[in-house]
């Protein structure tokens, strides 16, 4: 029984969850909605409230979350209520409401929660961690145990389940393949979508001809066709402008696409682990494809012509580049990185760099070209680093400026730039998320597919936010003097510089339209305005082009 001797001192949190998981047995679909209903538990929680007369906060309720993973929208708001200060109390109806990670739940319960001074109570097994006398702290960890056994065997029915439709040529896609609608008598069924298909049987038709992808993009987005995400992922958005343009790779995925054959492939993504958040993607060969399931939009000839069209261009492209800058160079306009291209004379091959945003889009003018000789560049980046680590060297002065300016192993002058475009992605991840729970709520997503989506993108917030916060530390981590005044003597005694070196020394290099380098060292001391010359400045490459 639990006792609560002093419930003034409480404002408690009323915790609860319920996640609908479809399962699949002997051929038929069931509904695991869980025991008790959101509102089942609200009451069950206020009851408990009003009995030993406890400050009730607020609910936090996660409607449709597995309790596999504690990255639950409401849960993180209450985390963040205790951060505040808050709440000191925690109620939940029983502990599979809390969650079914028997690691996780000891976590907060035996750590988390205790350094937080929190109070945690599942009311119908009577755990209190305020009264842990007896066996009671052991029958949570059973409890925990059993749930999770539980979370396994729901895992592995909704596996077989999976398997059992993928098998069985059933479409499980959230969203329809470009070309088709889900058919409303059967939504794992396509049926033709007659707005857009005959452009799908015109990409086949020209790709047929000769056109390689890059042509067949700019001609659809010189009709302003718009792209296959505008059409079967926000099917409000045909009516409007067009966000975007057809590139190469939009086009490939059409043209290698089973679908348009009247097959249905399945399988091609996996979680190791109902623990894991991580998504594999499947070898083309161990797929699940089904034929003969709904009309086709090309036939097995032109199919094939095609794929052998693809193969062969594929086998003659130009092998990647080893090459001193790789990875470092990137575009000052658009912070794409720069690739190589090669430009072949009579009697030798030169290397340009090139705005990977330009070569991908190139008919949509998002950049420009950024066309710099590789060789010229790098004899110039190469001179400048050299030059600045001589002036580093200077007893005198590297002493005076040792004084004004504490190192970092990430420059100051990069790490801003990058929390800012790592923040624009979070914002961007978030907007994916509402747009999730809004098809959800809408009924047009189904249960596991919205799980799968939002697990997906959780994680991607989730590894961001991470990076976020390692770049934030590593901007107060002070770096010794000594190693920076080693590896810029090591620069500049050795006579051939390897990429080894640079890399230890650069964090990125810059290089605007107007052709100026800009170099971004690691160390803040080497970025800092008093070592460079009064009248220098930013290089220029004026011959390069």
């Amino acid at each position: 029984m639990i006792v609560i001797s002093n419930p003034e001192k409480y404002h408690a949190g009323l915790y609860e969850r319920l996640s609908n998981e479809n399962i699949e047995e002997n051929g038929k679909v069931i509904n695991d909605s869980e025991s008790g209903s959101i509102s089942t538990q609200k009451l069950v929680n206020e009851s408990f409230c009003e009995q030993y007369n406890i400050t009730k906060y607020k609910h936090y309720a996660d409607d449709g979350y597995t309790g596999a993973t504690f990255d639950r929208p409401a849960f993180k708001r209450l985390i963040e209520d205790i951060e505040k200060g808050i709440i000191n109390l925690v109620i939940v109806k029983d502990l599979s409401r809390f969650g079914r990670r028997t690691s996780k739940i000891l976590y907060y319960l035996q750590e988390y929660f205790i350094d937080k001074g929190v109070r945690f109570i599942a009311i119908t097994e009577s755990f209190d961690t305020g009264d842990l006398s007896g066996n009671s702290e052991f029958m949570m960890i059973l409890k925990s145990a059993f749930n999770e056994m539980f979370l396994s065997d729901t895992s592995s029915k909704i596996r077989k389940g999976k398997e059992t439709r993928a098998r069985a040529g059933k479409v499980m896609a959230v969203y329809p393949t470009y070309g088709y609608k889900k058919d409303p008598a059967d939504k794992n069924h396509y049926i033709v979508d007659e707005e857009v298909a005959p452009i799908v049987k015109e990409i086949f038709a020209l790709a047929k001809t000769g056109k390689n992808p890059t042509d067949i993009g700019k001609i659809l987005t010189d009709r302003k066709i718009p792209v296959p995400s505008e059409v079967v992922g926000n099917n409000h958005t045909r009516k409007g402008a067009i966000k975007r343009g057809w590139n190469r790779n939009t086009v490939v995925k059409i043209l290698q696409n089973v679908t348009y054959l009247g097959w249905v492939s399945n399988g091609n993504t996996k979680k190791e682990s109902y623990r894991s958040k991580k998504i594999k993607i499947v070898p083309k060969n161990e797929r699940i494809v089904i034929p003969n399931k709904h009309t086709p939009l090309v036939d097995k000839e032109t199919f094939d012509i095609v794929q052998d069209m693809i193969k062969s261009r594929t086998a003659t492209r130009v092998k990647s580049h080893d090459w001193l800058l790789k990875g470092l160079v990137c575009c000052k306009e658009c912070g794409k990185k720069l690739s190589v291209v090669e430009q072949k004379h009579p009697h030798k091959t030169t290397l340009y760099l090139r705005c990977n945003t330009y070569a991908t889009n190139t008919h949509l003018g998002l950049c420009t070209p950024h066309s710099n000789n590789l060789e010229k560049v790098t004899d110039i980046v190469i001179s400048q680093i050299k030059k600045r680590c001589m002036e580093f060297l200077e007893e005198e002065r590297y002493q005076r400026i040792a004084q004004k300016s504490m190192n970092n192993l990430n420059s100051k002058f990069s790490i801003p730039k990058q929390i800012e475009l790592l923040e624009k992605q979070v914002k961007q991840v978030n907007i994916k998320i509402d747009d999730l729970y809004d098809r959800k709520f809408t009924k047009e997503m189904e249960e596991e597919d919205y799980t799968r989506m939002y697990e997906k993108y959780t994680l991607e917030r989730a590894e961001l936010k991470q990076k976020i916060q390692e770049l934030k530390e590593e901007e107060l981590k002070p770096q010794k003097i000594v190693d920076v005044k080693k590896i810029v003597k090591e620069f500049v005694s050795f006579k051939e510089v390897t990429r080894e070196m640079l890399v230890s020394l650069v964090d990125r290099i810059e290089i605007s339209q107007d052709k100026e380098i800009t170099i971004y060292y690691k160390f803040n001391i080497l970025n800092v305005a008093e070592l460079q010359d009064q009248e220098q400045e930013e290089e220029t490459i004026s011959s390069v082009g």
